[in-house]
């Protein structure tokens, strides 16, 4: 017995001396090169540290438990301690990183080599690399099946993002945007890139049904940087500065020795029209040329500068030449700053940030500027009890010049519609010299001389005593309390609070430009917004005997949006240069509303697993709606998904030394859309006041039967890998069946009504999505990867509530596509005579020309093409050598068409005294009859520019989005300075743009159709990280 009790306590003092803490140490190197950063973490626990500047760690652990090394781009390591003091570890690089990819998805996270859904990722880096002041202007050719478009490239607006197409054509076609796992009420261009960790896109239902309602264009998960538990703080601090300018170069336009003598030409040719000679029309041309367009920049020297041979008299040239396109434009300078602080104690993790953006914008008295604050904290209070807060706030202000289409106070239209012979200053007629006042300062021309509309205006002059101000104050609060009683079972719950405000505010000054006729006015509008989610979630997660896994969540949501709006305007601007409504005496209007949404919903997932080969997953969510009538408020929408790894069955064994990886992947459901507006079946009355008497006035019939637009999503993809996944990518198949759409059905006129909304269009979407990536070198020096995406899909309407309705020039039949271009066919111009010439059908359906464009109807409008494209993607490059790394971003577009307003209106008679481009020079002539540009003419009743597929062109393209050379500082530098890491680098956004017409920007539109937008920036920039 008593040698029993000795051995026993022996056996017991060895499993005590056993488990006591130890310090151990090390160095962790990779390819011979010291690791800095690397994860060192006890398994099963949740304490751990990172390696320092020299790979070098330390940490306390008991002698039985295990260290797991891990990094980004390498294999995790696994090590048992074994009472061992000094563990040194050489890290592998890992081609195979598609399994290491985790997702954010609805409610939670997963890896992206099991979901059975379809969803991208796109990492920090990538974000990062883009200047831009809305992340939604980073993702163009980042994703398939993902396109963006900017219909202004002023600073601090926001992107149109499609994924897969468009699902409605009344209500909303934006995607959902989730914000750390919740849906986010505000603008994009409130978040920093610079605190963005990664960035999903949710593409089919498997991957985003649980949102239910609010999902039906696809979901975009935004999941901001969090800090590590058990490290030292951090702190990084980036700076950037550059320069900005347009990304393309406006259309070329005519000089003014080229304008003048064309117009000439256009002078004389319409005197020859009426009755008159040849030579009797060049004597009266050339005498009125100056007179017609106001001015002569030849000086008094030359009464008339072109002779009665159309050309420029012998001697004569301008006197000036002022690009209004020039004096508008403003040297932009771009400012972005950031500070950001991370760390953790053993229990919580903690991420704070500050920054502070000034992008100035390419006109002037255009730009942004932004404050931002975040603070992200998350704490295990117990084992089974952790809470996490995420905090943000953001103050802007976007300095915006009008950019209505037909505004002369449009700067873009402006600067691109005055010819460069009507001064910016006013001249001396004789020489040229500026006129001074008393001050020796130049005076503005403001051309009361022009002959057409822009006569009394110069935007140079009155733009910097005007406001055009948009402000905004956005927070956010994000809160949880997780709760997990036994392993594998959780609780969650969350409260989120996204609060904008934004006020608009104008100013027109009573003494410039167009506020002078007025007498000035000022208004000011506020809207604000505020959304609420109230959420439970509970997960439970288990494994049985090793092979069956299930995971299984069940939740309730409650959310509610408010907004309130309100403002009003004033004329006659008493105090010039005070920019609120006191300062003017006449009340214009004032309004206000405001409006509540509520939706109700209940959801519930499974996912199963066999051995990690064979995965089933299924969703349903019901959703009440506040927008529908009680009988109809609530929708069901649900998936269904299995994928299939293939490269796990034993048949595949013999593959495995050059095929990594082969799944097999399909999902189909249903998605609803409820954003029809907010009182969609109510009948709705307006309060009208006529003659001092008040009452209401119907405007909306009720629609009780009004329900929910329904997507039904069909996936199936392929998921490959080659050579330790070293080449891999992804092939996929989408049809998008969206139905119950919201339409407008005509009324008998008795009804009072012209029409009332009903569910009753149908379209559908369908295409494929190519996204391939690969390492081309893969040494301990040099390191290449390579990434393309390519999208084809096609647009077909299966049902409409009529034959044919009209969008502009566009035509909707059952069978075509919303975007099929039905436009007048052009004819060419005849070479007889330089007439512009159409085609029409006569009454027997035979296709004819016509000179006559007022002889055309719509029946004679056909087909042109349309604005989708037939290709859409992405090429991305990071090439590293050692401490340097060279990445770019290309995105392009293959076919399709757009309508380019823009050359309408510089091919245009129009006006006299706009500008023209330099086709114009290609106009027909005796000695020129072979052209597309007809004969010029001052005629009013000329129709050179009249809508046809003559301005229909193809809207392919190629664009380097951004392009960054970087360098990181040596260690012995690094050390040298007690910095972690450090960085310089160069970056440039929009840098080269390659497209068939020049002057257009390729990305302005969707719909297919410019019109004096303002333009794409390009912006080049230098810049430094440091990290302390």
């Amino acid at each position: 017995m008593s040698r029993f009790s000795s051995l026993l306590c022996s056996l017991l003092f060895c499993m005590i001396t056993y488990a006591q803490e130890i310090t151990v140490t090390g160095k962790v190197t990779a390819g011979g090169e010291e690791m800095p950063g690397v994860t060192v973490a006890v398994k099963g626990q949740t304490r751990g540290t990172i390696t320092s500047i020299d790979g070098s760690y330390q940490i306390q652990v008991n002698g039985n438990e295990s260290l797991i090394f891990s990094f980004v781009g390498y294999e995790t390591v696994t090590i048992p301690v074994n009472r061992r003091k000094v563990i040194n570890v050489e890290l592998k690089e890992a081609a195979q990183m598609v399994d290491e990819v985790v997702i954010t998805v609805p409610y939670g996270t997963a890896k992206k080599s099991t979901f059975t859904g379809s969803a991208s990722y796109i990492a920090a880096g990538t974000i990062e690399k883009a200047q831009v002041s809305s992340v939604s202007k980073a993702l163009q050719g980042t994703v398939a099946g993902l396109q963006s478009f900017s219909s202004s490239g002023q600073p601090g607006s926001d992107a149109t993002i499609l994924i897969r197409g468009v699902g409605s054509v009344n209500a909303s076609t934006n995607p959902l945007y989730v914000v750390d796992g919740v849906p986010y009420d505000g603008a994009l261009s409130s978040i920093a890139s610079s605190d963005i960790a990664s960035i999903t896109v949710l593409k089919d239902a498997a991957s985003a049904a649980l949102y239910g309602s609010r999902a039906a264009n696809g979901v975009i998960m935004i999941t901001t940087k969090q800090g590590n538990k058990d490290s030292a703080p951090t702190v990084e601090l980036s700076a950037k500065y550059g320069f900005s300018s347009r990304a393309r170069a406006d259309y070329d336009q005519l000089n003014t020795n080229q304008y003048y003598e064309l117009y000439w030409e256009a002078m004389r040719n319409y005197r020859m029209d009426n009755g008159y000679s040849a030579e009797e029309a060049a004597v009266w041309a050339s005498s009125n040329v100056t007179g017609n367009l106001g001015i002569n920049p030849y000086g008094s020297a030359y009464p008339e500068p072109i002779g009665h041979d159309g050309k420029l008299v012998a001697g004569a040239k301008p006197l000036w030449d002022d690009s209004w396109d020039d004096a508008l434009s403003q040297d932009a300078h771009y400012t972005d700053l950031n500070v950001r602080v991370s760390g953790g104690s053993k229990t919580s993790k903690y991420f704070v940030s500050a920054g502070y953006m000034d992008d100035q914008g390419a006109y002037i008295c255009s730009g942004f500027k932004r404050y931002t604050l975040r603070a992200n904290v998350t704490s295990d209070i117990r084992k089974w009890l952790q809470i996490g807060l995420n905090v943000s706030g953001t103050h802007s202000v976007q300095d915006y010049p009008k950019q209505d289409d037909s505004t002369i106070s449009n700067v873009v239209m402006f600067a691109r519609s005055l010819p460069s012979f009507y001064p910016v200053y006013q001249r001396d007629l004789t020489t040229g010299a500026y006129l001074l006042d008393e001050n020796g300062n130049r005076m503005f021309d403001y051309g009361e001389y022009r002959p057409n509309s822009y006569a009394k205006y110069n935007l140079l002059a009155s733009m910097p005593h005007d406001k055009s101000e948009i402000k905004r104050d956005a927070a956010s609060l994000r809160g949880f309390i997780q709760i997990t009683p036994i392993e594998g079972l959780s609780y969650k719950m969350s409260l989120n609070i996204d609060y904008n405000n934004k006020t608009n505010h104008d100013y027109t000054n009573p003494t410039y430009g167009t506020g002078s006729i007025s007498g000035g006015s000022v208004s000011k509008y506020n809207y604000r917004t505020t959304g609420m989610t109230f959420n439970n979630v509970i997960n439970y997660q288990h494994t049985f005997n090793d092979v069956h896994d299930i995971r299984m969540m069940a939740g309730q949501e409650y959310y509610e949006y408010n907004t309130s709006n309100f403002g009003g305007s004033r004329s006659k601007v008493i105090m010039d240069g005070f920019y609120e409504p006191d300062a003017a005496s006449s009340l214009g209007d004032f309004g206000g509303n405001s409006d509540q949404y509520k939706l109700l919903s209940f959801f519930g997932s499974a996912e199963y697993s066999y051995n990690q080969k064979y995965f089933l997953s299924a969703s349903v969510r019901s959703d009440g709606s506040s927008r529908f009538h009680p009988d109809h408020r609530w929708g069901t929408f649900w998936s269904v998904g299995a994928s299939w790894k293939i490269m796990q069955e034993e048949f595949m064994k013999d593959t495995s030394d050059w095929l990594s990886n082969l799944s097999l992947r399909a999902s189909y459901g249903a998605q609803g859309n409820d954003q029809v507006g907010y009182y969609a079946y109510q009948a709705l009355y307006s309060i009208r006041n006529n003659l001092g008497e008040s009452g209401l006035h119907a405007y909306r019939l009720a629609t009780p039967n009004l329900s929910w637009e329904t997507n039904l999503n069909t996936n199936i993809g392929l998921d490959f890998g080659f050579w330790n996944n070293r080449l891999n990518g992804t092939i996929e198949y989408f049809e998008r069946r969206s139905k119950d759409l919201l339409f407008s059905k005509d009324l008998v006129p008795s009804s009072g009504f012209s029409s009332m909304d009903e569910n009753i269009g149908a379209i559908k979407n369908y295409g494929w999505e190519f996204q391939i990536s690969g390492y081309p070198i893969m040494t301990k020096d040099w390191k290449w990867k390579l990434s393309f995406n390519a999208t084809t899909y096609k647009n077909k309407i299966t049902s409409l509530p009529a034959e044919e309705m009209w969008s502009g020039n566009k035509k909707w039949v059952k069978g075509g596509s919303l975007y099929d271009f039905y436009l007048v066919e052009w004819a060419g111009v005849n070479p007889e005579n330089g007439n512009p010439m159409w085609y029409r059908y006569n009454t027997n359906g035979e296709k004819v020309t016509t000179e006559d464009y007022s002889s055309t109807t719509p029946d004679d409008k056909v087909k042109c093409g349309n604005s989708l494209p037939d290709w859409t993607g992405g090429l991305q490059s990071d090439l590293s050598f050692k401490d340097f790394t060279l990445s770019f971003l290309f995105s392009y577009s293959i076919g399709g068409k757009i309508y380019n307003g823009d050359k309408v209106s510089l091919m245009s008679q129009g006006p006299t005294g706009t500008s023209w481009s330099v086709d114009m020079l290609d106009r027909w002539t005796p000695e020129n009859p072979y052209t597309d540009v007809p004969r010029l003419t001052t005629s009013p009743k000329s129709s050179w520019t009249n809508s046809s597929n003559r301005f229909l062109v193809d809207r392919s393209y190629l664009r380097l989005k951004n392009i960054t050379f970087s360098y990181n500082l040596p260690k012995s530098l690094l050390n040298t300075l007690t910095l972690k890491d450090a960085s310089i680098f160069f970056q440039a956004e929009n840098m080269l743009t390659l497209a068939k017409q020049q002057g257009l920007d390729p990305e302005q539109t969707f719909g297919g159709s410019t019109y004096y937008r303002y333009p794409a920036m390009k912006t080049i920039s230098f810049g430094i990280n440091v990290k302390l």
